[in-house]
């Protein structure tokens, strides 16, 4: 491609970013390429997390508030770090000249503050099986313990992670297999979010396509 262009790319996004889609030793072309897909993938992906993050905390939430009153994240046994997330959350929303309301602590709380509620150190706290037992119980009983659920909950925060900084996921093998967990959550957790999710998620178009689409932009546009 016009090397010219490529390294003023390079200048932009940094060496380093854009070096590892060439460590197989492909040419300029075939690194921008890649670059381009996976940003597609990210974006295709962002829907189905979208759907999926909310879903799960509202879900958590009105089944804990069921459990311990609208201000159970004040009330229930949380560990110390999860206390410093809610008091965190609560600053967050202070500096933004804003009363710290139940919906807005809850819109505020992080992914991994939700997921880590289905986690080892809580499963002797009868919350967290109110959890599972009311949000979870269309989950196949295979995979209704706290260690399986709590293994498919930090691959999808790893996931979301990853696209949220801007990360490359166009080299997992398993991505299209990770989407489909995703998309199960969602129907555990939500049946009409998931029957939303069905109308407007894209991914397998993008995902099928493959890079090719991205190869043929390169080479009508910059390799000249």
């Amino acid at each position: 491609m016009n090397i010219n262009f490529y390294e003023k790319l390079e200048k932009t996004f940094t060496p380093a970013r854009l070096s590892v889609y060439r460590q197989d030793g492909a040419d300029e072309s075939t690194a921008l390429a890649r670059y381009l897909y996976n940003i597609e993938l990210c974006r295709s992906l962002y829907v189905t997390l979208n759907i999926f993050e909310v879903s799960l905390r509202n879900a958590f939430d009105k089944a804990l508030s069921s459990f311990a009153g609208e201000k159970w994240y004040d009330m229930l046994s949380l560990d110390e770090n999860s206390r410093k997330k809610v008091e965190e959350a609560k600053g967050k929303i202070r500096k933004k000249d804003k009363i710290p309301t139940h919906d807005c602590i809850i819109a505020e709380l992080s992914l991994g503050f939700w997921t880590s509620l289905i986690t080892a150190k809580y499963s002797q706290q009868a919350f967290q099986s109110h959890i599972i037992k009311t949000c979870l119980k269309k989950c196949p009983s295979h995979l209704r313990s706290v260690k399986n659920l709590q293994k498919i909950f930090e691959r999808i925060r790893i996931l979301r992670n990853r696209i949220s900084h801007y990360e490359r996921i166009v080299h997992w093998k398993d991505l299209e297999a990770q989407h489909e967990q995703l998309s199960e959550c969602i129907k555990w957790l939500d049946e009409p979010a998931f029957q939303l999710l069905t109308e407007i998620d894209f991914f397998d178009y993008i995902y099928s396509a493959g890079v090719n689409p991205f190869l043929v932009l390169v080479s009508k546009k910059w390799n000249q």
